[in-house]
């Protein structure tokens, strides 16, 4: 006959190990967390340092999630010493996000501290004997095995975070440096698997493959990269050109992830005519070159581009006409040096007139106009 008191102490034996667990799981969600939202970000800073404080924050939870399984005491002081860290993320984010970096490093401390009070107090292991009591070997092996699935999975979800373009016309950087060279990790790819939407039905990241580049870049097998974007399932198959750069974030650094730059040209190949264009023919041969596309509004999506439209520029040596070809593109070559006034004579009230343009012997300006 089993005593109220032994069931009791039973009972009190599963809620201490149930409870064991669910800390070592949010230690490791904590941590691949940590992983997904810092390590794919950029804001400045030493390299070092935010590298060394986002393996720190990050990988260091889950570790401790492991290592409790078997040395609680262990994975307390592994928490407790990580904790301290974590508000130099700090210098990492905007003054918006410090409260949720303390938020973060005082989360780090309850395993810490839920892993001190228990080993003190000898509560049962999570895991009391060895899973292969057998081969001691094989658990550590697989442990670890788990542990780089969890950090991978970690860094591909970061794929799904939030990832924004600006919203306002900022106007494009010149695709150009001074010497002809593309200023940026310029490229074509077409779409060949799309993320799972995470944002509006969007998906932030889709995989490419490279077609053909105009600079160097650094590309997976059979040239596959991970391209950052918004992306729908209908893209799928669909080529772009990108004007992009390579991820900064600590850790996808070292993956072929590319991010279109603030202000830049990447869109669908059809919409990125002018910036093909540009690159291939390099600088002007003299003067400058004046170069756009011109649209029949601003409202319609898709965009369409209006051949035979005639285009006045303005400049110091006075007027010059230039008509879109069947692709909607006009350009201007060789023009000397001086500010200049673009507009389309079919309607006079084109929305996005560039007035005071400063054009400079070697310049390449392109930018689109619109007929309503």
């Amino acid at each position: 006959m089993v005593s109220n008191v032994g069931m009791g102490t039973s009972f009190g034996v599963v809620l201490r190990t149930v409870a064991g667990w669910l800390i070592i799981v949010q230690a490791a969600l904590l941590g691949m967390l940590a992983i997904g939202v810092i390590g794919s970000t950029w804001e400045g800073g030493p390299v070092f340092l935010l590298t060394f404080v986002t393996v720190a924050v990050g990988i260091a939870p889950i570790l401790s999630s492991f290592v409790a399984t078997r040395n609680p005491r262990k994975a307390a002081h592994i928490a407790l010493w990580v904790a301290p860290i974590a508000p130099l993320l700090i210098f990492r984010f905007p003054w918006g996000f410090h409260a949720a970096v303390l938020v973060f490093a005082g989360a780090l401390v309850i395993p810490g501290l839920f892993w001190l009070v228990t080993s003190r107090r000898n509560w049962p292991l999570p895991l009391r004997s060895p899973m292969f009591p057998g081969k001691p070997h094989l658990g550590t092996i697989l442990a670890l095995e788990m542990f780089c699935v969890l950090v991978v999975i970690a860094v591909l979800s970061s794929l799904l975070l939030p990832w924004w373009l600006p919203t306002d016309d900022c106007g494009g950087r010149p695709l150009l440096t001074e010497q002809g060279a593309p200023r940026n990790i310029d490229f074509t790819a077409r779409i060949v698997f799309v993320g799972l939407g995470s944002l509006n039905g969007w998906s932030l990241w889709s995989i490419a493959r490279v077609e053909h580049r105009f600079a160097d870049l650094t590309s997976g097998p059979a040239n596959l990269i991970i391209l950052r974007g918004f992306f729908h399932a209908k893209d799928k198959s669909e080529r772009y050109f990108v004007e992009g750069a390579h991820s900064r974030g600590v850790f996808t650094r070292f993956l072929p992830v590319f991010e279109p730059i603030d202000c830049g040209r990447t869109a669908r190949l059809d919409d990125a005519a002018v910036a093909l264009r540009v690159l291939r023919d390099g600088l002007p041969s003299s003067g400058g070159r004046l170069i756009g596309r011109v649209y029949a509004s601003i409202h319609s999506a898709p965009r369409n581009a209006v051949p035979g439209v005639i285009v006045l520029a303005t400049g110091p040596a006075g007027s010059v006409v230039s008509v879109t070809d069947a692709q909607g593109i006009y350009d201007f070559v060789g023009l000397p040096p001086g500010q200049y006034t673009v507009e389309p004579l079919t309607r006079s009230n084109g929305r996005y007139l560039r007035v005071g343009l400063d054009l400079k012997s070697g310049d390449v300006e392109d930018y689109s106009l619109y007929l309503e």
